[in-house]
């Protein structure tokens, strides 16, 4: 470095700090889509308010009523984790202690007309539950608007607009898990919550989180499963990833990835398994959860 000046030599060192940076986070975004983590997520009853808040456990939450397997987000055709990798942990999990139900909460593949590497995804999965004797439940995203699941050939049981009924194993209570579809983003249709039972505990399953902001005052939901958001996929500096390419309203208000309360009801947005666009993620690995529900 002779003849370098000491400005110059500043110069050097950031630009050289900012290659390496840029370097570490390329690795890591190509990196973490092949990494899955499998979370433990455990809802309680929400309390009555009217933004959103992260939950958090009551001081003796007792035991879980029901416990279901959720993943959502497949996209297969840019999917990295593969389908033995999420039986292991359904295995695992299942294993550890009794899973009452696998959930699926929408998006197959990115193209439906490109839909054999999805179909094969969740046939490998059905097949599994179907080992371990549990049910395959789910629902369709905005991706899936070229499928028809109600005939199975999605290889889960749809839920949407039917009405499927647990025993908590707690309380002895009734649980009412249900789901709705997704209209698509171009026309976008925010469908009507269905009557549950009064005395039951509901869990609704719907691809898109941002359904909870049209609720009507006498809905009825105790639980909601989504995904649709990625965690924003690949994460930018004041969230312009959702400021920017999407339109989004729940990411506006911090509600992005994870568990939250909200009139009533809890909320629980998964970061999802498989990748739109890019076969790239940043602060957002794949996930697949245990979901722990207290009713």
């Amino acid at each position: 470095m002779i003849g370098l000046t000491t400005g110059q030599l500043i110069l050097i060192t950031i630009l050289s700090l900012l290659l390496a940076a840029a370097v570490f986070l390329a690795v890591r975004a190509f990196t973490e889509p092949h990494i899955l983590k499998v979370t433990t997520r455990k809802m309680y009853p929400g309390a009555k308010v009217s933004g959103f808040q992260r939950q958090l456990p009551p001081p003796n939450p007792g035991k879980p009523g029901i416990r279901l397997f959720f993943f959502s987000d497949l996209h297969a055709d840019i999917c990295l984790i593969s389908p033995e990798r999420l039986i292991r942990s359904l295995k695992e999990a299942n294993a550890a202690s009794p899973v009452d139900a696998v959930v699926f909460g929408g998006d197959i593949c990115n193209n439906y007309r490109v839909n054999e590497n999805g179909l094969t995804y969740l046939k490998k999965i059905s097949e599994a539950c179907s080992e371990l004797g549990i049910p395959f439940y789910g629902v369709t995203g905005n991706h899936d608007l070229g499928y028809d699941v109600s005939d199975g050939q999605a290889f889960f049981e749809s839920i949407e607009d039917r009405q499927i009924i647990f025993t908590s194993h707690s309380t002895g209570r009734q649980v009412v898990l249900f789901g709705l579809d997704d209209s698509g983003r171009k026309h976008r249709v925010w469908y009507k919550v269905p009557v549950v039972p009064s005395d039951c505990a509901s869990v609704l399953v719907i691809h898109n989180p941002d359904s909870i902001l049209h609720f009507e005052e006498n809905d009825h939901v105790d639980f909601m499963l989504s995904g649709h958001f990625h965690a924003g996929q690949i994460k930018m500096p004041f969230k312009l990833e959702f400021l920017v390419l999407r339109a989004d309203k729940l990411p506006r208000q911090n509600v992005i990835e994870g568990v939250f309360e909200h009139d009533g009801t809890t909320l629980f947005i998964s970061r999802g398994v498989g990748c739109n666009k890019l076969p790239l993620r940043l602060g957002a690995m794949p996930e697949v959860s245990v979901v722990e529900i207290y009713v």
